[in-house]
């Protein structure tokens, strides 16, 4: 129990589940340390963000290590806001 940004990223984790939980910003941090730790053992990420804004798609496109991999329809579990029910699924390189 801690502030994401703060979370040191185990050298062994290699998935990494976001729904839309924080601001940008505190996605920026987050992400830091999850390259920082995919340096200090570089294996295969893959990084998946449930029902993601806007803002952070813009975002994860300008990150140079990441690659979209695949997305998820979800469309049919909720009669909400079908264009954002998806799960966006990148992969660190």
């Amino acid at each position: 129990q801690m502030n994401a940004e703060e979370y040191e990223i185990p050298t062994d984790v290699n998935r990494c589940y976001f729904f839309n939980p924080f601001s940008v910003e505190i996605l920026r941090k987050v992400m830091n340390k999850i390259i920082e730790s995919y340096y200090m053992a570089p294996r295969e990420i893959f990084l998946f963000f449930y029902y993601p804004s806007d803002e952070y798609m813009c975002y994860l496109m300008t990150i140079d290590e990441l690659v979209f991999y695949d997305e998820i329809d979800c469309d049919d579990l909720f009669d909400s806001n079908k264009e954002r029910e998806r799960i966006m699924v990148f992969q660190l390189q």
